[in-house]
């Protein structure tokens, strides 16, 4: 049996290198060790982590664990890094309705929303957030879109249900509109 700071060494090492939320019953399996000793080197990482003088951090979503930079350092990153610019608002509407509906068609899309979707689902599915589900049995057979594992994890959830109840529970306690 090895100790916790080597238990949670390898953890941090298995996260780095995964680069996407592991479940802690993965964790377990991987590390081949009980629940509990897995939660003692979560606690140690997440130690480490909550210093001042770490620029990452031990995420936790419906997902699973994953190492992430601290929000601090979104903008910088963004800037210096030469990340990716945001969503726009409209890209975010879509997303939303797509997340919401799916598989949903674009004219469902245009409809919900009242303005052409084209160029946005375009820029969506290059950014892979969306991706085509097949076709509409229906003449003229229009594309299906559902979101991607890649939006999954970058809201940071395990399956888009998750995010259907988040908002059914915040429309419901008066958080949204």
């Amino acid at each position: 049996m090895r100790g916790t700071a080597r238990l949670a060494a390898a953890l941090e090492a298995y996260l780095f290198i995964h680069g996407t939320p592991v479940r802690r019953t993965e964790l377990a399996a991987v590390m081949q060790e009980d629940a509990g000793r897995i939660e003692e080197a979560i606690g140690l990482l997440r130690d480490r982590y909550s210093r001042e003088d770490s620029g990452i951090q031990l995420h936790e979503s419906g997902a699973g664990l994953a190492l992430a930079t601290k929000k601090e350092y979104d903008a910088w990153l963004s800037e210096t890094a030469g990340g990716k610019s945001p969503l726009s608002p409209a890209a975010l509407e879509t997303l939303a309705v797509i997340a919401d509906r799916e598989p949903v068609t674009r004219a469902e899309i245009e409809r919900i929303r009242g303005v052409s979707a084209g160029r946005v689902l375009a820029s969506l599915l290059e950014k892979d957030l969306i991706e085509e589900r097949g076709r509409l049995e229906v003449p003229g057979r229009p594309i299906l879109y559902g979101t991607t594992k890649r939006f999954l994890q970058c809201a940071g959830l395990s399956d888009v249900k998750e995010l259907r109840e988040s908002w059914k529970k915040r429309m419901t306690e008066g958080e949204l509109f």
